[in-house]
Order: C-alpha cells, then sequence, then structure tokens
C-alpha cells in the first residue's frame, strides 16, 4: 500500500524557475472575477462540484497560504497548469486556440473520480493506491464551515446520518427497512443529500457542513470488488474532525488511512451496521475512546497540512521530476495528440499481463 503522506513542513517552500508560479485552469459559467472572491468556509455550497474542489478551492487556499498561483480560464504558453479532468477538451480547445503547446508548459491533471487524463505530464490522485513517479497522491480538502458535533450531546446516539450525494449510498440504506430498524431502537436517520446533477446540483439543499446534532456517520457506497480505488476519504476526514464516529464500508481510501480500530468501524450491510451501532450503544466509553481518537487524528487532515501537500508536489517534487527526467523531456517535443496517443499506448502496455 502506498500512503498519501501529508507534508508537515511549512506550505511556502521557495519556487523553482520556470514552474515558480502555477496556473489553476477552470472553464467556469461564472466569471473568474466572481469565483476568485469567494470564501471556502462560507461559500462551501459553492465548492462542492469536482472541478471547483479540486481547481478552485485548491487555488484558493493556496493563495490564502501565500504561495505564488493564479487562477486562469486560458492556457498559459509555460510553467505549470492544473486541471481537471472532467476539463481536458476545454484546456485542449484553449491550447489549441493560443497556438501549439510550448514545450515549457507543463500538465498536471487532477484524475478524481474519472480515467487517467493522457494529456497530463503529471496526475493528482485523491489516494494512494495508483502513486508512481508522476502521479501523486493528495487529500481531499476537508469540508469547509464545518459546524462540528456539540460536546453536550456526551455518549448518547439518537440521530445518524449520511452526507453525501444519493448515488453514493447503496441501496439497502435507502430502503424503509433500515431506517425502520433504526426507529426501533429509538433512532433517527437524515439523508443529507441530493442527486448529482453536474451545472444543475442543488448545492443549496445540502448541510454537508452541520454535524452539530449528528451522533454518528453511515456512510456505504454501492458494492465495488476494486473498493472504490478512485474514491477520497472525505467521509473519515469530515467525521474525525466533527467530532462523530463513522461506519464506513469497504473501500481503499479509509483503509490507506487507518491506523487503529478506534479510526472508524468498517461495515458492509444493514446488519453489520446495525450490529455496530448497537454495541456503541452498550459501551459508551468505546464511542467516547472513538470521538477522542478522531480528534488526534483530524490534527493530520487540516486545511494548513493538505496545503503543506500541495505546496511539496506543485513547487518541490514536479519540478524536480521534470528537471531529472529525460524522457518527459522528450515527450514534451511532440503535439500533444501524439503525446496522448504514446501514454495511451503505455498505459495499455502496463495491463498487459506478462508471458
Amino acid at each position: 500500500m502506498v500512503a498519501c503522506r501529508i507534508a508537515e513542513s511549512s506550505p511556502n517552500p521557495a519556487p523553482r524557475g520556470r514552474l515558480s508560479q502555477v496556473a489553476f485552469f477552470l472553464d467556469d459559467p461564472r466569471p473568474l472575477e466572481e469565483l476568485e472572491r469567494l470564501d471556502p468556509d462560507r461559500g462551501w455550497r459553492e465548492l462542492v462540484r469536482g472541478e471547483r474542489v479540486w481547481i478552485l478551492k485548491t487555488f484558493l487556499h493556496l493563495r490564502a497560504a501565500g504561495l505564488p498561483v493564479r487562477l486562469v480560464d486560458e492556457a498559459p504558453r509555460e510553467g505549470l497548469v492544473v486541471f481537471h479532468a472532467k476539463q481536458r477538451r476545454s484546456l485542449e480547445r484553449s491550447l489549441a486556440a493560443t497556438g501549439q503547446r510550448s514545450p515549457e508548459c507543463i500538465l498536471a491533471g487532477v484524475r478524481a473520480d474519472l480515467r487517467q487524463p493522457l494529456i497530463a505530464d503529471f496526475e493528482i490522485l485523491q489516494n494512494g493506491r495508483w502513486a508512481a513517479p508522476r502521479r501523486f497522491a493528495v487529500p481531499h480538502w476537508p469540508q469547509g464551515g464545518l459546524r462540528p458535533r456539540d460536546p453536550g450531546r456526551g455518549e448518547r446516539i439518537v440521530h445518524v446520518a449520511f452526507k453525501g450525494f444519493a448515488g453514493n449510498l447503496a441501496e439497502p440504506f435507502r430502503d424503509p427497512a433500515w431506517a425502520e430498524a433504526l426507529a426501533h431502537r429509538g433512532l433517527t436517520w437524515h439523508v443529507d443529500a441530493v442527486p448529482f446533477a453536474g451545472l444543475s446540483t442543488d448545492e443549496a439543499a445540502l448541510d454537508w457542513n452541520d454535524y452539530s446534532e449528528v451522533d454518528l456517520v453511515v456512510a456505504v457506497r454501492p458494492p465495488n470488488r476494486g473498493l472504490w480505488t478512485s474514491k477520497p476519504a472525505t467521509k473519515l476526514v469530515n467525521a474525525w474532525r466533527a467530532g462523530v464516529p463513522a461506519l464506513l464500508g469497504p473501500e481503499w481510501a479509509y483503509r490507506e488511512l487507518r491506523r487503529h480500530p478506534l479510526d472508524y468501524l468498517e461495515v458492509d450491510s444493514v446488519e453489520e451496521a446495525l450490529a455496530a451501532i448497537d454495541h456503541l450503544r452498550e459501551h459508551p466509553g468505546f464511542y467516547r475512546a472513538m470521538v477522542e481518537h478522531g480528534s488526534e487524528r483530524a490534527k493530520e487532515v487540516t486545511v494548513e497540512a493538505v496545503s503543506a501537500r500541495w505546496a511539496e508536489v506543485l513547487f518541490e517534487q514536479i519540478p524536480a521530476r521534470v528537471a531529472a527526467d529525460r524522457g518527459l523531456a522528450r515527450l514534451r517535443r511532440w503535439p500533444l495528440p501524439v503525446r496522448a496517443l504514446l501514454r495511451r499506448a503505455r498505459r495499455l502496455a502496463e495491463l498487459r499481463p506478462a508471458r
């Protein structure tokens, strides 16, 4: 397992050479001048879609940390450009409009939940499962504007909640029988979710930041044999920071962060979830221990820590790779479509079984 290490150093390293400023490319209906004024805490509902989380929110936090970053909607001719895989075609059109990309322009693609953006020289991943010399794992940002659980609630368990997009909750937990089983125990079930609909997503209906009366988080995705290797550990991170124990499905990102049994309880069915809830209700000391342990783990995933990791990747690791990687230098001399084809061929060769 490749762990996603959080940098402990200052988030403001000395930039190197022509990569001393980083451009974050965003194709968005709203003017960039408006987006640049957003506050990641007060305006968190504006930052729930993938491209805004990974591009806009990252820009806002890194700018606040004093790093030399800028937000652009036209591809620059040189320097490091960070883009979201969903906006690969927009970036390609922008590059074509300004003339063929210069070898001095380095592309770092955020893969998120999508396929590898083959035009990218480097990739940013949501966890460490596919980390490699040109692929860097960077944690997802924690929830903005967080309202943690009211400590006055003590160890009592009354309100159980799911926070996420509706499609990320397994069918058995949408079935009325699940809510009825909780009601039989005197518990309520709250689904803080809307369907993901791209630009039409109803962010206003979400209260993802409010854990003030949440006693347990339950988040189990539909079954996936690959353990959802493209997903981040966001629900676990937010539960730690909110002071709420979490019951989570089997996923790579959660297991990657797991250091101790108190980190979270893994469940894969309604029956396992109910058994875990019964255990927590019968053992309030265990519930309290999970909350206290989570508050310690939360110190590893602050905005400052994630900013430091981004700074390490953008201003130290990628420039060092650019300087040392002769293969990358040769590849950048080819036109952009040819580079994508060469990367696709290399990817297929990596997937081909050895004889």
